[in-house]
């Protein structure tokens, strides 16, 4: 139950942020690097609207600005 909870967690938080997102210029990403560093990224920033990119090596917060 808990591993269904996470994937569906890890969904909806790549749907959130799919702006945010980076595929590769061949179109090639591993979605499993980037739901857990969307994960991290929305831990790490503050939740929601914090979060300028998430990549398959990493994600970058928004600035306060």
């Amino acid at each position: 139950m808990k591993t269904k909870l996470a994937i569906a967690a890890a969904a909806l938080s790549l749907t959130t942020l799919a702006g945010c997102i980076h595929v590769s210029d061949d179109g090639v990403s591993n979605l499993d690097e980037i739901a857990i560093n969307t994960e991290t990224a929305l831990r790490v920033c503050g939740g929601e609207g914090t979060v300028a990119e998430v990549t398959d090596e990493g994600f970058e917060c928004k600035d306060d600005d």
